[in-house]
């Protein structure tokens, strides 16, 4: 037995599955301590380098070692728990249950096959006239308890055994249709497409399965295979730089050490970070050596993942959202095997089971996706930091906007530093104009774009160039409110209000996802004085395309890329036929068209003025990071509207100028004791009684005050105090010695969380 097997114990009455995590050891009899009853077979579920990622995660952001290994375990690689319902007598009446709904019982005892899942009950279109899902459990309980119905449980088989792929190949009838056109093109170009690929590239199944109908391609069932059909790298498509010479020749000293180094690649958008990525990691694997490359969204950015299958082929793995659990796994099995040189994927793509890792990329390393936001709540950079530590290697964090703790430790000389102030296309950066949106409004223009902004669409319309226009929030307008009588809908469940989606008649909540039917008249007064205020990217859409009637206008936000290959549909769609490009931060994300001469910040000042001490940090970076998707290739423009144009935030954005950004913004962090100067944690209060949990918040802040070094600040309401019917209070802690910080919540916080029953406790290191 192993370390990372999977076993069955038993737990009081029931039987479990458990990890091991120690080696076999000798140890006196203690009838206390029960057999192991036996070991699974199935492939061991972390290696020695998972655990200890594990152990780190469990130690650092204070969870348990089984929380911490849920990041570490893929779970469709685990036999699972089936729950089946049984009947137990006849159908029950009506008047021993008159609570539970006639059409449930029915449903339960004529309709569904006895021993269905609760699962199958809660599917069925039947169900869903019964209750809505909590009412159905609630009724489904009701009946246990009665003992008509029993729950059985038992382990079924992992859903990653022996399994088989679909592959799509050319088939022999013509079909019409610009998709299906399409996707026949796109299958021909390749030897065989695995139909997640096809997927991820953007054909719905529905076009898929005509094409398959109808003769135009052939879907053929086979062994799951690691290739990934790429075709091989060709020629860089511009020669490099000497920047990226120099770059190349320090990782290369550093490689040639086997000692752990760490360095910030600083560049310029356009200034080939990846091109250096890809170098150093062929001269890994010709060395025999394997690498990991993180990047913050996979399903975003498909052309960084075409790259490396491109240039490493069968070797690499890509982890993305269009994979099943079944390919997920394999693609995990094969690293274990020694079948994979490079690994490509998102966040969880860090605990790889790769053996002599000795480079690891973090791409775009500011982005806040790195950060997970449940329990465990790890940042990928620093188990990046820990992994490449433990192995020797090198950890390379690229940004053209580096978060500040980053640039921080590069310019104090904690870890290196690399600058590429030049684009690999040798153009410019692009010229970034500022307009006062308040001085717009003074002059009579209550549109949502500027004089400026509608001349150069118009221009880049005429010319056939793309343009790429930013707004940070979806839907239609951030709120409605009544003229007449003030009222604004507010979410049940949130402290929020409504935002508008007009195209679809809604008021909906974006964190609890409540909707409600968009109100003619106002829900208070009656009036028809509703009106919205604020805008999203549905009506800057509708506005272009108001003012450009025959512009191809595309929206990106969630609500345009529901399923998988959405978003490469859209990009694919706007590259060959699209003129303007309207979206939220996805747009800042992967996008790299030579055509993009303009881009537009509709409203750049949307986050700036929220309760958190990184605003004007991630101001700066999307507006940045956004405006450099213009002139990649020909001279480009950007224009940044704003009601503060003369915040630094955006000033130094438009100058491109990271470093004045930086050092102002690093000072008043030093003087505020926020991170880097301090480090942080924060502790949620949450609770469905708005009175206990703030009894329970002020009882632990009197602790934190007595046990724990460091400034205790709160209780205080999260910015949303309520969410999803929950109260939320926070407290910060800010410290000088996290090490010793970090012990003390271990041994006075955690037991407090553990006995607490009024509300829940979540804490995040790092936030």
């Amino acid at each position: 037995m192993q370390v990372g097997d999977v076993v069955r114990v038993p737990l009081g009455g029931r039987e479990m599955l458990a990890f091991v995590v120690a080696p076999e050891r000798e140890a006196e009899a203690d009838p206390r301590v029960k057999q192991l009853l036996e070991r699974l077979d199935v492939p061991r579920a972390f290696d020695d380098t998972g655990l200890h990622l594990a152990r780190f995660i469990a130690e650092y952001y204070l969870c348990t070692l089984g929380e911490a290994l849920g990041a570490v375990v893929l779970n469709g690689a685990l036999p699972r728990t089936d729950e089946v319902l049984r009947r137990t007598a006849e159908r029950p009446s009506r008047e021993r249950y008159p609570s539970v709904p006639d059409r449930l019982i029915a449903l339960l005892w004529e309709t569904l096959p006895d021993g269905c899942s609760p699962g199958a009950l809660l599917r069925h279109p039947e169900a869903r006239r019964a209750g809505d899902r909590a009412a159905l459990l609630r009724h489904v309980q009701t009946l246990v308890r009665g003992g008509a119905l029993v729950r059985e449980r038992h382990f079924a088989e992992p859903r990653t055994q022996a399994y088989r792929v679909r592959v799509l190949h050319p088939g022999a009838t013509p079909i019409s249709g610009r998709k299906a056109e399409a996707l026949v093109a796109f299958v021909r170009e390749q030897p065989g497409v695995p139909r997640a690929d096809a997927l991820l590239a953007g054909f719905s199944s529905a076009v898929i399965a005509r094409a398959v109908k109808a003769g135009a391609l052939v879907e053929a069932t086979v062994e799951p295979r690691r290739t990934r059909f790429a075709a091989m790298a060709g020629p860089a498509p511009f020669p490099p730089t000497a920047e990226q010479r120099a770059a190349l020749a320090r990782i290369d000293a550093w490689l040639d050490s086997r000692a752990y180094h760490e360095a910030l690649i600083h560049g310029v958008t356009g200034s080939g970070k990846t091109y250096i990525y890809v170098e150093a990691i062929k001269r890994v694997v010709r060395e025999g050596g394997r690498a990991i490359v993180l990047v913050p969204e996979i399903s975003l950015t498909p052309q960084t993942a075409r790259r490396f299958e491109a240039a490493f082929g069968e070797r690499v793995a890509v982890l993305h959202s269009a994979l099943s659990e079944r390919e997920r796994f394999e693609a995990w099995q094969a690293c274990m095997r020694g079948e994979i040189d490079v690994v490509v994927g998102a966040r969880s793509a860090v605990f790889a089971p790769l053996c002599d890792v000795r480079l690891l990329v973090v791409d775009e390393s500011h982005e806040t996706s790195y950060k997970q936001d449940t329990s465990p709540r790890y940042h990928a950079v620093a188990v990046a930091r820990e992994r490449m530590r433990r192995e020797g290697g090198i950890l390379l964090l690229g940004s053209a906007t580096p978060s500040l703790e980053s640039y921080a430790a590069a310019t104090a000389g904690r870890i290196e530093l690399i600058v590429l102030r030049e684009r690999a296309t040798a153009q410019a950066m692009p010229t970034v104009r500022i307009v006062d949106l308040g001085a717009e409004f003074e002059a009579g223009n209550r549109r949502v774009f500027s004089g400026p902004l509608v001349q150069a669409l118009a221009d880049r319309i005429e010319r056939k160039q793309k343009s790429v226009l930013f707004v940070n929030r979806r839907g239609s307008a951030s709120f409605v409110l009544c003229r007449s009588c003030g009222k604004v809908p507010e979410c049940p469940r949130c402290s929020v209000s409504l935002t508008a989606h007009r195209s679809e008649s809604l008021l909906r909540c974006h964190y609890c996802d409540f909707q409600a039917a968009f109100p003619q008249l106002c829900p208070a007064c009656g009036l028809p004085t509703i009106k919205e205020f604020g805008i999203g990217t549905e009506r800057v859409a509708e506005e272009v395309a108001h003012l450009f009637p025959h512009a191809h206008v595309l929206r990106m936000d969630s609500d345009t890329t529901t399923r998988v290959g959405d978003h490469a549909r859209i990009l694919s769609e706007f590259e060959t036929s699209g003129d303007v490009l309207v979206g939220t931060q996805m747009v800042a994300k992967g996008l790299d068209f030579p055509t993009v001469t303009l881009v537009g910040v509709v409203a750049a000042d949307t986050g700036l003025h929220v309760a958190d001490f990184r605003a004007s940090e991630r101001t700066f970076g999307l507006i940045a990071q956004v405006c450099g998707r213009s002139g990649r290739s020909a001279p480009g423009e950007a224009i940044v509207q704003t009601y503060a144009p003369n915040h630094p935030a955006i000033v130094l954005a438009a100058q491109h100028d990271y470093d004045t950004f930086a050092g102002r913004e690093l000072q008043e962090r030093r003087l505020l004791g926020y991170p880097p100067a301090k480090r942080l944690v924060y502790l949620g209060i949450i609770g469905r009684s708005r009175p206990d949990a703030w009894q329970v918040a002020t009882e632990l802040a009197s602790l934190l005050a007595e046990r724990v070094p460091g400034e205790v600040l709160g209780p205080a309401p999260y910015a949303i105090a309520r969410l999803n019917n929950e109260w939320r209070f926070r407290l910060a802690l800010k410290t000088t010695e996290p090490a010793k910080t970090r012990r003390a919540l271990r041994e006075h916080v955690l037991p407090f969380a553990r006995r607490e029953r009024r509300a829940r406790i979540a804490i995040n290191v790092d936030p």
